[in-house]
């Protein structure tokens, strides 16, 4: 690995870039501030969270092997990728919505037992979030014409492409770790012995979650 690709890597004009299309509304986003309005504690959102960094690390190693290319000559493969990807999002969404409109079915949060593991379960948090994200087939698409852009011209290199994706990743992980604590520092903060998030307002993020996580399903298959 060269002096020039660890210059690429931290240059301005690359991590700008990575910041803009992973601080824009998608579906990992919306499924964090959902998970939050919901559970108002870390430990469920921060193992969608990991869900979702397994399943980006997933198309990162992809794209720097050229796997997506297969993706890419199987127009019936990336379909069925899409209608699963659409299939979780809308059940996502449809819940958020439900549970904004009938906030009464929605279960209060559980509080982690003492010396235990949280009550809520972990590993189906971790599995939604790798869904969310291994179900929309044009993350690997997108990272496989991205990354490439930004390679040193006189060293393309496997060696380099990897060091993108890494410093991808981790600008992916420290987004979902700051909108993780901001949001739950918003539903959790309490004055005078109230929460200083209301009722009304976790069913209005809900249903804003819920209505973009349906129109994104539908953007798996517009865009």
């Amino acid at each position: 690995m060269t002096s020039t690709a660890l210059a690429v890597a931290a240059s301005p004009a690359f991590l700008a870039s990575c910041t803009a299309v992973i601080c824009s509304p998608g579906p990992d986003s919306m499924l964090v501030l959902r998970l939050v309005s919901r559970a108002r504690r870390r430990p469920p959102v921060l193992a969608a969270a990991a869900g979702m960094l397994i399943a980006g690390a997933g198309y990162a190693v992809a794209a720097i092997t050229g796997s997506m290319a297969v993706v890419m000559l199987r127009p019936e493969l990336f379909l069925a990728w899409q209608i699963a990807g659409a299939s979780v999002l809308t059940l996502t969404g449809a819940r958020a919505l439900w549970e904004a409109l009938r906030p009464e079915q929605q279960a209060a949060p559980q509080p982690a037992t003492a010396g235990g593991p949280p009550a809520d379960r972990l590993p189906r948090h971790l599995l939604l979030g790798f869904l969310c994200t291994a179900g929309n087939p044009k993350v690997g698409l997108f990272l496989t014409v991205f990354l490439p852009q930004f390679l040193p011209v006189e060293a393309p290199s496997a060696a380099a492409l990897s060091l993108l994706a890494l410093v991808y990743l981790a600008i992916v992980a420290l987004w979902l770790l700051i909108l993780t604590e901001v949001g739950v520092r918003m539903v959790t903060r309490r004055t005078a012995g109230e929460t200083a998030f209301p009722p009304l307002a976790a069913r209005i993020g809900n249903a804003v979650a819920g209505l973009v996580l349906l129109v994104l399903a539908l953007t798996l298959f517009v865009r």
